[in-house]
This record gives C-alpha cells, structure tokens and sequence, in this order.
C-alpha cells in the first residue's frame, strides 16, 4: 500500500509527486509535509516557489519547526540590482547549514528549473539525495508548466527518485487515483496504482479491483434512441393504433381465402375486365 511506503520508517529519501493543472491536488503535498511537523526535533526546509509567500507563511506559522524560503517573490534578486552569477543558490547554501535528519521541500520544481536550468537543478538534487544529513526531499513536478521536453525531464528526476508519485483522473469512480512507484533500499522495485481520497487529515488508499467485463461491455452499447424524444410532433403509434393498420386490407396482397398453389404450379385468377387474347399468337410465324 501507497501509505505504508509513506509513512514507514526510515522514511524514503526522495519522493517526487508529478501532477498538471487538470490533474492536481495540494491537500497531497499538505499530507506529506505534516508527516513531519510532529517531530519537533526535526528542522523542515520549505522552498516557496508558486503562489503567495505570505499565504505559505500564515498557512505555518505556528509551527517552529518550519522554516520558510521566498523564491518567489525576488528570485533572481532584481530588486537588489540583479543576480551575481558567484551567488551561492539558496538551496545549495540551505545545505551548508543543515542539521541531522532535517527535512527539504519544494512546492513547484518546473519554476526552480524555469530559474536555474535543468542541468543545475538536477544536480542540486543529486547532491540533496547524497547528503546522508537529510531524512527526507518532497519535490512537486508540474508536468506541464515544464519547457521543452517534458517527458524528458520527468525521465531524469524520475530516475533520481525513490518514491515517484503521478496523480491521474478519475475512472469508473469517485475517487482519483495515484499511480506510484517505489524503489527499495534492496533494489527491488514496485509499480501498482490505487485509488485514494482525504477524510479530513487522514489519506485513505484502496487498491483498485478489477472491472467486471459484462458491466464495460452494457456501457459500451449504445443505448436505444427513441424517435419519440428527437421530435416535436408525434411519431410512434398506440397499440391501439397499430391493430386498427393491421385490419386494413391492401388491394395488391394475397387474399386469405384464396387456395395456395400446390405442387409448383401457377394458377391465375381472371378478372371480369382481364382482355384475354385466345388466339395463337405464333400464327403468323408458319411453325
């Protein structure tokens, strides 16, 4: 299950949660950051890197613990005259100061990577994962806010993960679901995808089952279209209506009480007005 490989001690090094401006939900990121703010011991680095710092910043302010990074507001330090190409990143000056099992988090990786370049923002994470000082990396990949290759760079950081989690839509339920794959320590690794929704703070996964075929196979046919619908005026007919058609006799059908040929044979009936030509109408061939 999805939540034992979350909340299992130690804690995976690197989780990266791939979502999309269709396919997104905070309460996640929320989810994964409050696994940590009951270890008062424990430092948490929270790089701001979309919406309004002030936000982030009221959203944890009770708790000390927390320590917050405003790249958003000044991230290239055009304010102070522009960014000094000898400027430490403040990701990569945060790991000069860091504590034993502190925890690093960053909300949006498509803008860091917007800021600094692929190239350098994987290798501020690989030097992140290496650091055996830090217990654990939250990362958040916008998918499509990525320039380029966005498959590609998934590729890379996918790679670098230890716990890739891919939000998805919906299917034949309520519920989204979470498509993740997991490395252990060991070299094994783990790839399922499950269903999941929040009761209040709680995170609850179930594993999907598999769909009944005769249920896909009904909503695959459509479904009869009545005329009836599809029209101002009417179109059908009462029973009533269809019985008194039925009575009509049709001049041009074979009567009920006429005898039915036997044998092959064809009989025709004369009429009154029939202008039957008796003669031989070979006469004039001398045959």
């Amino acid at each position: 299950m999805l939540k034992n490989y979350i909340n299992t001690l130690p804690y995976t090094k690197f989780i990266l949660v791939k979502d999309s401006v269709d396919y997104r939900d905070t309460k996640l990121l929320e989810y994964l950051v409050r696994q940590h703010l009951q270890r008062r011991q424990n430092k948490l680095h929270y790089f701001v890197y979309e919406g309004v710092f002030r936000t982030t910043q009221r959203k944890y302010s009770g708790e000390s613990n927390v320590i917050l990074y405003d790249c958003v507001t000044n991230p290239q330090r055009w304010i102070e005259g522009g960014q000094d190409e000898n400027q430490i990143h403040p990701i990569v000056n945060m790991c000069l100061k860091l504590g034993q099992n502190d925890v690093v988090v960053v909300d949006a990786l498509s803008n860091l990577i917007f800021q600094s370049g692929l190239s350098e923002a994987y290798k501020i994470f690989n030097t992140l994962k290496n650091n055996k000082a830090i217990q654990q990396i939250i990362v958040v990949l916008h998918k499509d806010l990525v320039e380029g290759d966005s498959n590609k760079t998934c590729m890379f950081f996918e790679n670098l993960s230890t716990l890739c989690i891919s939000v998805e839509p919906k299917f034949m339920s309520h519920n989204k679901r979470l498509q993740y794959i997991y490395k252990k320590s060991g070299g094994k690794v783990i790839q399922d995808i499950e269903e999941y929704k929040f009761e209040g703070d709680s995170l609850i996964t179930s594993k999907i089952s598999k769909p009944d075929t005769s249920r896909l196979l009904e909503d695959a046919v459509p479904k009869e279209i009545n005329p009836e619908n599809l029209s101002t005026f009417k179109i059908g007919l009462t029973d009533e209506e269809k019985l008194s058609r039925e009575r009509v006799v049709l001049p041009y059908l074979p009567n009920a009480n006429m005898n039915e040929p036997e044998d092959g044979k064809i009989f025709y009936n004369l009429d009154k007005l029939d202008d039957w030509d008796e003669e031989d109408p070979d006469d004039d061939l001398d045959v």
